[in-house]
């Protein structure tokens, strides 16, 4: 496995110990560490799609797994400006870091990787990794546990589930880590590609480690000796912070009450818009702060299916068949009849079934996805 040729040193945020190999957490204290980078350069390779595009300053290691994560759009809801995580290949933006991460683990080529149930990154780090490594998730409650986690966890037929019970504290690969770290960060890379001109990148936050990613990702341009100018503020829901102790000091946080969230939710679920309650604590700080940009995973409820028969399908296949490589828009303007976002909904079918393959492209400073026949 081979890194770049400057140097690199992991570094913990807690008792400021250096290390010269990758280590994913601590081996003194147990805390985050993070990839401190020297003499580096930040370029943008604009040939490749989503966040490799910036390896000269990622961990990039022998064999790159992307699943067209990254570049995500910036969009205005109800006033406020909002990068849109959802557009991820699992719809959070876990997916940076298991890119990075399911990167790692090929190069190194572990059969198994143990992590501990957390909701968005186990689904996703599910998902990279298939193919490439088993994995055996550990679950405190399996209680918490419902039909939809376990569909979605066993899809690709390389997960085992397991309890507290079994002795597994040892190699456990957790959300906290400095991989994660290196794949959240790239957020920040987008937002200063883009010359996104606001004061404050509003965070939700529980432990904080998005937040940190950001704020890290802009250290690293400056030391890169690029400048930029930004507030990190991290929104917590009151009674729901466990911000970490080593990265606290890095940006500001700011306290939502429950009836705002609730308010909040109701109101744009009103208008369509559909999100988790964390999120909204960070739209609402941001509508309140003002020029401020949201990174929120937020989604908009669809309108009433309509059925997708065989032969919609079929019309699908004869248009790509025809035409040839063809983005979602181009298959609907030859297949009026169905809505945008049908069209959509039935190629993300088609894919899941294996009728259509797939495969993200760049258009300037844009990642589009094509569709073809398989």
């Amino acid at each position: 496995m081979s890194f770049k040729t400057y140097d690199y040193t992991l570094f913990c945020t807690n008792c400021r110990r250096t290390y010269s190999n990758i280590v994913l957490s601590c081996p003194n204290c147990g805390s985050l560490t993070i990839f401190k980078y020297h003499n580096a350069r930040f370029e943008i390779n604009k040939r490749m799609s989503g966040i490799w595009r910036y390896k000269s300053l990622l961990p990039t290691i022998d064999k790159i797994v992307s699943k067209g994560e990254g570049l995500t759009p910036i969009n205005t809801i109800d006033s406020v400006l909002v990068k849109n995580e959802r557009y991820n290949p699992t719809g959070s933006y876990s997916d940076r870091a298991s890119s990075i991460i399911a990167s790692y683990i090929l190069s190194k080529k572990t059969g198994k990787v143990i992590t501990r149930f957390e909701e968005d990154f186990t689904y996703s780090l599910v998902y990279y990794l298939t193919g490439i490594s088993r994995v055996t998730v550990i679950v405190d409650d399996p209680l918490y546990l419902n039909y939809s986690d376990i569909s979605i966890l066993t899809r690709g037929g390389n997960v085992e589930l397991v309890s507290t019970s079994e002795d597994l504290s040892v190699g456990v690969l957790n959300y906290v880590n400095p991989l994660t770290v290196e794949g959240l960060k790239t957020i920040a890379f987008e937002l200063y590609e883009r010359r996104v001109k606001v004061e404050n990148i509003v965070v939700p936050a529980v432990r904080g480690l998005l937040a940190y990613s950001i704020w890290k990702g802009f250290r690293d341009l400056e030391e890169s000796g690029l400048s930029t100018s930004y507030n990190i503020v991290a929104t917590t829901i009151k009674g729901y912070s466990n911000i970490m102790p080593s990265i606290r000091e890095s940006f500001k946080v700011v306290e939502v009450s429950r009836d705002e969230v609730l308010a909040a939710l109701l109101e744009l679920g009103g208008k369509g818009v559909i999100t988790k309650p964390l999120s909204i604590s960070a739209f609402i700080i941001a509508k309140s702060l003002g020029n401020s940009i949201a990174i929120l995973t937020i989604g908009f409820r669809p309108p009433p299916r309509k059925h997708w028969s065989i032969g919609a399908r079929r019309e699908i296949i004869r248009i790509l068949e025809e035409y040839g490589e063809s983005t979602a828009y181009e298959v609907w303007k030859n297949l009026p009849v169905y809505t945008l976002r049908g069209v959509y909904r039935a190629l993300k079918a088609m894919e899941e079934k294996g009728e259509v393959c797939s495969e993200f492209k760049t258009r300037g400073n844009r990642k589009v996805k094509y569709y073809k026949v398989c």
